[in-house]
């Protein structure tokens, strides 16, 4: 399912919440270049593409590193999370994944 929005997903696209409130704006998209990756087998990566958003006014806030798991819809200028405002907050994704050097 999440292939199906990772492409349609680019930066200075709004970002929001399950009920439609906004949380930021996609900063990067990072994907596998599915050409050189060793170990996917099948459609597993080996590990989860990332959408980061940058938050607070004119971006300055903190920057969020969403699973693209967590994608829920993508409409032409939004990417709509499967989560609420309060929940994204406890999820941990201002932490940067340490593999995002091996994604573009």
């Amino acid at each position: 399912m999440e292939e199906r929005y990772l492409g349609r997903i680019l930066p200075g696209m709004d970002v929001c919440d399950q009920d439609g409130n906004k949380i930021g704006t996609v900063a990067q998209v990072y994907r596998y270049d599915l050409a050189l990756v060793s170990g996917a087998q099948g459609n597993r990566l080996p590990h989860e593409e990332i959408v980061e958003v940058k938050t607070g006014f004119l971006g300055l806030g903190q920057h969020l590193y969403v699973p693209i798991s967590a994608v829920q819809d993508v409409t032409t200028g939004c990417v709509f999370l499967s989560h609420s405002r309060e929940d994204i907050e406890d999820m941990g994704w201002q932490d940067k994944p340490s593999y995002l050097d091996d994604l573009r």
